[in-house]
């Protein structure tokens, strides 16, 4: 794959820092040599071409004053056009009589308006159309991918930028999010950046009995209840020095609210059957995916706490939101798990269009079950569950007519040179992949091009077909 266009992601620098800048762009997140090279596009990172033109044509050979060369076999020389509106900034793409036709949303179209996080389809090449408004200030903070928070979007060099800033100081962080975002991995991360020597604890705070609640965060001593055995200096004292995450303090017990607020107010807590009080040096972390707000008007959660708990809000977008970095986040899945397992482009393209309700968590556990199903081969539709490959396969019914059948190995012997017919029916359940025929039989690729030599089979055309094929 190969991209030819002028990148302006960087907003205009000489912008007053109270400005905003309107960032629209294509990012290439999949391409037909992705299936080869498994993990080759999260490392090197999603293409991407500024839609910053009146009009900018997308094609194996492309015309025009901007273009977008795409170096795919299925893609027409001059497939479509992504167009501008100048006065309103709406952006169009309109498909060029292509031959395999232009694909939005999981529909061919040959016009169609595309909004922040359209997925397009061009041949096997998978495309996702961003629009984005950014600050200046907010821009000079983008910051790249990290270890714990990854993703080349906007939406997550900007999170990676706020938690930057916000890490060395002592200010509580409240972290918003869905079910699955990744909160305690942010939480994490502020805490590594933030130079502090004492230990990251985290504690559910769901998980915690009400009547246990108290003596868990700030401690007990020995006989203070029943069944207290032993003293127990707390989680508030495990993290001095260091940070505690407060993850769903949604659901934090009233009763220990105004006692919580009292420590985050003068870092003093009291353990329970005590009479001293001790002070602490934590930083708070909390996060909850519901509506903290709602709950202090419902009654439920005090006002006053959440006002010291949001000393900065940092919100993590969901997955759909962000549908640029869901390719990336699978290949880093399969490279660690299965680094020989590769996603078709139909299973990449259901991928970026499903809206992942349970976000990266549910992207990781679907792509675990996935690789099992492959084994360890190429992840196609049918490995999929229904409620993601529905709108792929409600396209195509046909889709992948060759997919390797349980008796394939019954009806060609991997442990005996094939036929021509054995051969080209191996051939065909692997979608012309020629590594994977060798790894069926066990052989290395130039013997799989010496059979196809001596027996008459044309592995290039079992390619070419399905590119026909795979819709």
């Amino acid at each position: 794959m190969r991209a030819e266009s002028h990148d302006t992601t960087a907003p205009n620098s000489s912008l007053p820092n109270g400005a905003s800048a309107r960032i629209q762009q294509l990012h290439v997140v999949y391409a037909p040599e992705d299936e080869d090279s498994p993990g080759d596009r999260h490392r090197k990172g999603a293409l991407r071409a500024a839609v910053d033109a009146d009009e900018l044509v997308l094609g194996r050979e492309p015309e025009g004053p901007r273009t977008l060369v795409l170096t795919d076999r299925r893609v027409s020389r001059n497939h479509a056009a992504v167009i501008r509106n100048r006065a309103t900034g709406e952006v169009d793409i309109v498909d060029r009589r292509s031959r395999h036709g232009t694909i939005v949303g999981g529909k061919p179209v040959d016009r169609a308006k595309l909004t922040h996080g359209s997925v397009i389809r061009l041949g096997r090449t998978i495309l996702v159309y961003t629009d984005t408004l950014l600050r200046m200030d907010e821009a000079k903070a983008l910051a790249p991918e990290t270890a714990a928070l990854r993703g080349t979007s906007l939406a997550m060099q900007r999170l990676r930028g706020e938690i930057a800033l916000v890490a060395p100081r002592t200010l509580p962080v409240l972290i918003l999010g869905e079910t699955g975002v990744g909160k305690e991995r942010a939480a994490h991360e502020i805490h590594r950046q933030s130079g502090r020597c004492g230990p990251f604890v985290a504690v559910n705070c769901a998980a915690i009995a009400p009547t246990l609640a108290e003596a868990e965060l700030f401690g007990h001593a020995q006989g203070a209840f029943t069944g207290a055995t032993q003293k127990n200096e707390g989680l508030f004292v495990a993290a001095d020095k260091g940070t505690l995450f407060l993850d769903e303090i949604a659901e934090l017990p009233a009763g220990l609210q105004p006692k919580l607020l009292r420590a985050l107010a003068t870092g003093e807590i009291r353990a329970l059957g005590r009479t001293e009080p001790r002070f602490v040096d934590v930083r708070i972390v909390a996060a909850t995916h519901g509506d903290l707000e709602g709950a202090v008007t419902g009654g439920g959660f005090r006002g006053d706490l959440l006002a010291r708990l949001a000393g900065w809000i940092a919100r993590i977008p969901a997955l759909r939101e962000r549908r640029e970095d869901i390719l990336g986040l699978a290949q880093f899945f399969l490279q660690r798990e299965a680094p020989r397992t590769r996603l078709s482009s139909a299973c990449a393209e259901a991928l970026v269009l499903y809206d992942w309700p349970f976000n990266v968590r549910e992207l990781e556990q679907v792509l675990a079950a996935a690789t099992i199903r492959a084994r360890e081969g190429t992840i196609r539709i049918e490995h999929l569950p229904e409620s993601i490959a529905g709108p792929v396969l409600s396209r195509a019914p046909a889709f992948e007519p060759d997919a390797p059948a349980p008796l394939l190995q019954a009806l060609v012997p991997p442990d005996a040179p094939p036929d021509a017919a054995g051969l080209l029916r191996v051939v065909r359940a692997h979608h012309g992949n020629v590594a994977q025929v060798a790894a069926y039989f066990g052989k290395d690729r130039k013997q799989i091009y010496r059979w196809a030599e001596k027996l008459g089979v044309d592995i290039e055309s079992v390619r070419d077909a399905d590119d026909g094929n795979d819709a």
